[in-house]
């Protein structure tokens, strides 16, 4: 009495064979694929950097916009958007409330 028969063996064999070459031609064929598939996406991940055991900082890139993401375990995530205009303004800014306070 066999458990097994041949035509099951087989048949088991064949599909693993369709399986592994699926994935070799996704493989192979990685960058294609990722391209066409994200063609129309508005938000990307740019970067990720742990900055310790439970935090993180993440570059989000929105429709041109970066924002500065900092995650941490059992505490709200603070976003700051990082606009190149602003960043600029900044410094003058900072001139501009010293004169005052002078």
């Amino acid at each position: 009495m066999d458990i097994v028969t041949i035509d099951q063996l087989l048949t088991v064999g064949g599909f693993l064979a369709v399986l592994l070459a699926a994935l070799y031609v996704v493989q192979a064929n990685k960058g294609k694929l990722k391209g066409k598939l994200s063609t129309d996406r508005r938000m990307a991940i740019t970067e990720v950097t742990a900055l310790g055991a439970d935090s993180r900082a993440m570059l989000l890139d929105v429709d041109g916009q970066e924002f500065l993401i900092v995650t941490a375990k059992r505490q709200a995530p603070v976003v700051t958007p990082l606009n190149v205009k602003a960043a600029a303004a900044a410094p003058a800014e900072v001139a501009q409330i010293a004169q005052v306070a002078a």
